[in-house]
Order: C-alpha cells, then sequence, then structure tokens
C-alpha cells in the first residue's frame, strides 16, 4: 500500500491491497503537521473510508490539532483527541449512571428485593407490596421519598382500616427496600423510615384454646382435610410454628427417641422437640413407602413447600365459632394458627410446668418471653405463703398455751 498526496494539504491516503469498501479498495487517510512548540513534525492515521473517513474531514482534524498547538489548547495530537474522546465518553456516561441512580424508583428496588426472597416469605411480603406500597410510592423516585409522605402514607393505612401490626410490617418493607438500595448502590441518603414512628404492635396472645375446643377442632377437621389435622395436632401438642411444620421433612424425624429436629430458624442452632404418642403415631401413618430423606412431612399438590397452612383452618375455627363477635383488629383474642403453639404452652403452665421448663420446650430466646404465661401456674406462692402464716399461727398458740399453763 504506497502513500499518495491528495487534495488537502497535510493529508495523505494509502490504499488497502485487498479490504473493498463500495466495491474499491479501502482508504486509509493519514494527517502530516508540525508542532512548533515541540518542534517536530507527526503523522498520524485518520482512520479508513469504510469507518467514515475522508479528505476533507482529515483536514478539518488536522486543522484543529493545528489552531490548538498555536493557542495552547488541548488536544494537540490525534492520540490525546482520541483519549479525550474516551474519557469524554466514560465522563458522561457515568453521569448518565448517577442521574439513573437520582431517578430510580422503588419499584425498581422492591423487585429485585422481592425477586431473593424464600418462596414463603416473598408469597406474603409481595401481597402487602402491591396492595399497600406499589400504587402510592412505585414510580416515585427513592429520593422523593421523605419521611412527611411515609407518615401521611402511615394514617391513610390506618383510616383504611388496617391493623397496626398490616402497618408495622409494610413500614418494615419499605425500611428493608431502602436499605437494600444502599447495599447496592442505588441510593446514598438517609433511610427515611428512620425518622417514622412505627405503630405500636401487642404480639401477645391471650386467647388459648381449652381442651374440649381442641377436641372440636381436630375432629371437624380430620372430616374436612386430614393433612390439616396433622398439622394441627403436631403444632398443638409440639409447640411448632407455621413455617416449622410446613418446612418439616422426613429426615428430621427420628421415631426411635421421638424426637423432632428442627433446621436452623432465626439464626439459631438446630434445636429439638419431642414427639408425643399421637404425633408419633400420626407421622407413622403418613410416611409413605417410597419417602425420601429430603421429601417434605406436608408438602403441596406439586411436593414442594407449601406457602401457607390451608384456608380450611380458618374456615373451620369460624365454622366453629371461636372468633364470634371479634374483629381484625382484636388479634390478641382471634384463633390462628399461631394460637396452637400459644395454646400449648399455656396448657404446660396450668399443669405446673416451670417457666424455666416451658422456655426451653418453646424455644423461647428469653424467659421474658415465657413470664406471659406466670398467671396460668397454679398459685404456688399464694400455698407457700398461707403455709408459713398456718405454721406461725400454730407456733402462737402453742405458746400462749404453755404460758397459760405456766400461770396456773
Amino acid at each position: 500500500m504506497g502513500r499518495k498526496t491528495t487534495s488537502q494539504t497535510g493529508v495523505r491516503v494509502r490504499e488497502h491491497n485487498t479490504r473493498k469498501y463500495r466495491g474499491r479498495p479501502d482508504k486509509y487517510f493519514m494527517i502530516r503537521y508540525y508542532n512548533s512548540t515541540l518542534k517536530r513534525y507527526f503523522e498520524e492515521g485518520a482512520g479508513w473510508s469504510s469507518r467514515g473517513m475522508n479528505a476533507q474531514k482529515a483536514a478539518k482534524i488536522r486543522a484543529e490539532l493545528l489552531g490548538n498547538i498555536q493557542t495552547g489548547k488541548r488536544p494537540q495530537s490525534l492520540k490525546e483527541m482520541r483519549l479525550m474522546d474516551i474519557e469524554r465518553e466514560k465522563a458522561e456516561k457515568q453521569a448518565a449512571e448517577k442521574e439513573e441512580k437520582l431517578n430510580i424508583s422503588l419499584d425498581t428496588v422492591a423487585q429485585e428485593y422481592l425477586a431473593g426472597l424464600n418462596k414463603s416469605t416473598q408469597l406474603a411480603n409481595t401481597s402487602r407490596y402491591n396492595n399497600h406500597i406499589k400504587p402510592i410510592f412505585g414510580n416515585t423516585p427513592l429520593r422523593e421519598i421523605d419521611p412527611l409522605s411515609l407518615e401521611r402514607f402511615k394514617r391513610s393505612l390506618a383510616k383504611k382500616g388496617l391493623a397496626p401490626k398490616t402497618i408495622h410490617h409494610t413500614l418494615t418493607i419499605i425500611r428493608t427496600i431502602f436499605r437494600k438500595a444502599i447495599s447496592w448502590g442505588y441510593y446514598s441518603g438517609t433511610v427515611p423510615t428512620n425518622r417514622v414512628d412505627f405503630p405500636k404492635v401487642n404480639n401477645k396472645r391471650l386467647r388459648f384454646l381449652t381442651h374440649d375446643e381442641a377436641s372440636q377442632l381436630l375432629n371437624e377437621l380430620a372430616k374436612r382435610s386430614p393433612m390439616t389435622h396433622d398439622q394441627v395436632l403436631i403444632a398443638l401438642h409440639c409447640g411448632l410454628r407455621s413455617g416449622e411444620v410446613r418446612g418439616l421433612k422426613w429426615r428430621d424425624l427420628d421415631f426411635k427417641s421421638k424426637v423432632v429436629h428442627l433446621p436452623t430458624t432465626k439464626g439459631q442452632e438446630s434445636q429439638q422437640v419431642y414427639m408425643t404418642d399421637p404425633v408419633k403415631e400420626m407421622l407413622l401413618e403418613r410416611i409413605p413407602e417410597d419417602a425420601k430423606p429430603e421429601d417434605y412431612v406436608f408438602p403441596d399438590t406439586k411436593g414442594g413447600l407449601q406457602f401457607k397452612i390451608s384456608d380450611t383452618f380458618p374456615r373451620t375455627v369460624e365454622d366453629l365459632g371461636f372468633n364470634e363477635g371479634l374483629g381484625p383488629r382484636d388479634a390478641t383474642y382471634r384463633v390462628v394458627f399461631h394460637t396452637l403453639r400459644h395454646t400449648f404452652c399455656s396448657w404446660l403452665a396450668m399443669q405446673g410446668t416451670p417457666l424455666y421448663t416451658i422456655q426451653k420446650l418453646a424455644r423461647h430466646k428469653s424467659i421474658s418471653m415465657t413470664e406471659r404465661y406466670s398467671h396460668l401456674l397454679p398459685d404456688q406462692k399464694q400455698d407457700a405463703v398461707r403455709a408459713m402464716a398456718e405454721a406461725f399461727d400454730q407456733k402462737r398458740q402453742h405458746d400462749n398455751t404453755e404460758a397459760r399453763e405456766v400461770g396456773r
């Protein structure tokens, strides 16, 4: 490829031997110029005609470089010009990304957050998000959501009649979305929920089932849904939570020792609960001949993890009249699946089981969580005081009798 001059001053061209462009040899244009500051000539490639270069464009670039050399501006070479173009593109890209982050919507982060949850939590949180949060803040940029707008949002949920616990959960989802946005580099501001007062939630349940009510519930469920019956039985006899019941696998059961090994939950180590004879008998009847260790004891229709306990449970509770006259806000008195765990602890207390033992059986983190059942314990303190008083009275009567005899 030999170099040839063009009609443009300082612009030369050479043709490629084999590469074609529009039926002709592709041309490569070069510029030659003198840098008076460095006192030397430079020759640099301007580009191929197949990529949009021609003699006129090359001449224009050369003239720009010569003008910059005379005035001391940048760039003063094609190499420097290309580096500056790369730097400018990089800066523009960073500015665009920064602008995109500034305008990122709550929904964009929320979808990433929800997609990463386990199935059970995902179902509940997605429902709350879609029903309450997305219609109000879904399209709103994170930077435009402030404590005042969240306070107004909180009041609107209360006006709709939502329970404090539901409002608390909803605000917690928003708080988690903002924290995820910070950790993922989408947001650098203050989490607005930090300056919002969350509704106070009373998690204590006062209602527990009597023996008669528990029998009614189990008998009715046995007719309607054997699986729900079995889930209620193990929750009632072992004090299990809904998630623990649904998450049980056959590998977790030790029939010889009559022990259920619960997988790690809430950051704790593996824990044990004890099977009663009715529970052991029920589980042995449930186990399929081809059961595998990793199979769920109470699977969904596809053999996977159940999202929630069947709606047969709340319908049966309502039909039996256990929640008659109670509204959604009467959470401490309503019978729900967690009432079974509360019943387990209450029955233990009523039969005189020490609080420390109840704590271990219920797997409470602290004894303060167990002390709510102390009022159900047999009144041992009153008996102790009564015995003390009776002993004192007996001693006093004895002393008085002796004194009268001496006085005679």
